[in-house]
């Protein structure tokens, strides 16, 4: 078996080295990753009622992904009535009309698309996140 030179090793090491960078860098900003589903669960009452319009629904389970006082805006949290979205997030401490805010420590607190009282309005609230 014929061994080979210094020269000859070299060389293919340079052309191994010339394919595997742009093979490299094509394949670091050619992928794209899934993004990972939404998260989903259900409201389950009853809920605390706050003033005419807010209630609270308890979600210790999300505490980690809430507002606070120098993030408030952090919260992933999209607030759905009978499957359809309610806004706006991150709403002021007095929600009307569909608004609702996530902050760590207290839940999240919103309001009925009209108003009514979400313990007796017959209408079923979810929350996804990511």
């Amino acid at each position: 078996m014929p061994s080979l030179k210094l020269s000859q090793v070299a060389g293919i090491f340079l052309a191994l080295i010339a394919v595997y960078f742009p093979v490299a860098l094509y394949l670091q900003y050619s992928f794209v990753p899934k993004p990972d589903p939404p998260k989903v669960t259900q409201l389950t009452g009853p809920f605390r009622k706050l003033d005419p319009t807010a209630y609270q629904a308890p979600m210790p389970t999300l505490d980690g992904f809430g507002d606070f006082e120098s993030l408030p805006t952090r919260s992933t949290v999209t607030l759905f009535e009978n499957g359809r979205p309610l806004g706006p997030a991150h709403s002021p401490k007095a929600v009307v009309n569909g608004g609702y805010s996530h902050h760590r420590g207290t839940g999240i607190i919103f309001s009925a698309s009209d108003n009514s009282d979400p313990n007796t309005n017959g209408r079923t609230y979810s929350v996804t996140w990511r």
